[in-house]
């Protein structure tokens, strides 16, 4: 059972929570955000869509906003723009757990990480990783109280962690991916087409051919491995695991291979090998029991040889109050779900890898979660972009994540490697962009 509202903890349980959450921004012996003269205020209950405040910072801080400014919730602001009467605890904390979209859901069901089912959100808050910006601005407020230089501020900050995950959605071109995405790609000719595109129009019609009466070999998990190896990337692949039957649903959306097969324990053991880490991608219809992704992570732990700790919903069907729970009930220490389906972005306004807050029990969960920011598919199916819109739009995201000095994860298909997509170039553009993150 659920309540009907979500209470906020206490703020001193607030407080202690995103301290934890943000610790890697004051792991320094001597540098303790708690003496910081933050305001407290404790809102009414939180029922409407997320509204922002745009904070602009003081002159010595204001290097870690968005033009001189960082936006908050407007629970954490109640008295304008000034930043020393904002509630820095509580802006970070409704952020980090996304408290309005938990609430949401409360009185409308999951959105299964679609963004456009949030009615009258406030976007911006997907844009950047404000939380991560708050870490750095208290952080930054701490040293400007007892003098520090900026020399200590940069020498001590943590580096920037970029995790690459791939789904093994299919190993072979079977009939239900044939019809998916060829029915996708006709979908996105006929929305051109009223777009007044016709150069799109055409084109999406010869990719829906091709998905449907092609014959090319789809197995890119090799190539991945080798390339990966060579740049020195140590990637989770995540495995479908299922035994059930099919029935029609799991027959359209559920992959169609045999981790137990002889094939598949080679490639788990080759993925292995090759310093590549092996997950659970959970099937369709998993995200709200723990017992199909018990049955699954327990089968893939045999396949690999290996006790299976990590996960990413199939996808990415989630619930803020049942997903995580049944994921740790089945035995799942890491999570890499949170992701918006259909566009980009920072969906916990954070690039950080932290214990989320369950309401219900009034502590953290035990389970970590890896956020994931970009996936293939964004700039190909959602944002159909040029080569150079769509190297400039990896730059950007991972550029805001190198400059926070976050944790992020990031997601590409093997099987959109292959000619029948023709998606490789913006892997080799992600492979680029990371690549100059490693070297700054």
């Amino acid at each position: 059972m659920h309540p009907e509202c979500l209470t906020l903890p206490p703020h001193e349980v607030i407080q202690r929570h995103v301290r934890q959450a943000l610790s890697r921004y004051w792991f320094v012996q001597e540098l303790d955000p708690s003496v910081l003269p933050i305001q407290c205020h404790r809102p009414a209950e939180i029922t409407g869509p997320l509204r922002l405040h745009a904070i602009t910072l003081p002159d010595w801080g204001a290097i870690h906003g968005v033009e001189g400014i960082i936006l908050i919730p407007l629970e954490a602001s109640p008295h304008g723009d000034d930043w020393q009467k904002v509630d820095w605890w509580l802006g970070a904390f409704l952020l980090l757990e996304c408290w309005h979209e938990r609430t949401w859901e409360l009185h409308h069901g999951p959105i299964h990480s679609y963004s456009f089912r949030l009615e009258g959100w406030d976007e911006r808050a997907w844009d950047h990783a404000w939380v991560n910006r708050i870490a750095l601005f208290l952080r930054s407020w701490w040293a400007h109280l007892q003098d520090k230089s900026a020399e200590w501020f940069e020498a001590s900050l943590p580096a920037t962690e970029i995790l690459m995950t791939h789904d093994v959605d299919a190993v072979g071109k079977i009939l239900p991916i044939r019809l998916k995405q060829g029915a996708f790609n006709l979908y996105n000719a006929v929305r051109a087409l009223l777009n007044g595109d016709p150069g799109t129009t055409f084109d999406k019609i010869g990719v829906a051919v091709r998905f449907l009466l092609g014959r090319e070999a789809w197995e890119k998990v090799n190539f991945l491995l080798a390339m990966e190896k060579q740049l020195g990337i140590r990637a989770y692949y995540n495995f479908y695991a299922d035994s059930r039957p099919k029935n029609l649903q799991r027959w359209l959306f559920d992959p169609d291979y045999d981790v137990e097969s002889i094939y598949l324990r080679d490639l788990l053991r080759r993925v292995q090998e090759q310093g590549g880490m092996v997950g659970l991608h959970p099937t369709f219809d998993a995200w709200e029991s723990a017992i199909p992704i018990r049955d699954q992570r327990e089968r893939l732990s045999r396949a690999a040889n290996i006790p299976v700790k990590s996960c990413r919903q199939h996808w990415l069907r989630f619930s803020w109050h049942k997903t995580w729970a049944a994921q740790v009930a089945a035995g799942i220490e890491q999570d890499t779900t949170l992701m918006f389906n259909d566009r980009p972005g920072f969906r916990a306004s954070a690039a950080l890898v932290w214990h989320p807050w369950e309401p219900v029990q009034g502590c953290c969960h035990t389970l970590l979660e890896y956020p994931s920011v970009l996936m293939d598919s964004h700039f190909y199916d959602y944002q159909p972009l040029s080569d150079v819109e769509r190297k400039k739009a990896l730059q950007n995201w991972l550029g805001e994540v190198a400059l926070v000095k976050g944790q992020i994860g990031v997601l590409w298909h093997p099987h959109t490697l292959t000619k029948d997509y023709g998606w490789e170039g913006g892997f080799q553009d992600l492979l680029l962009a990371m690549a100059e993150i490693r070297s700054c």
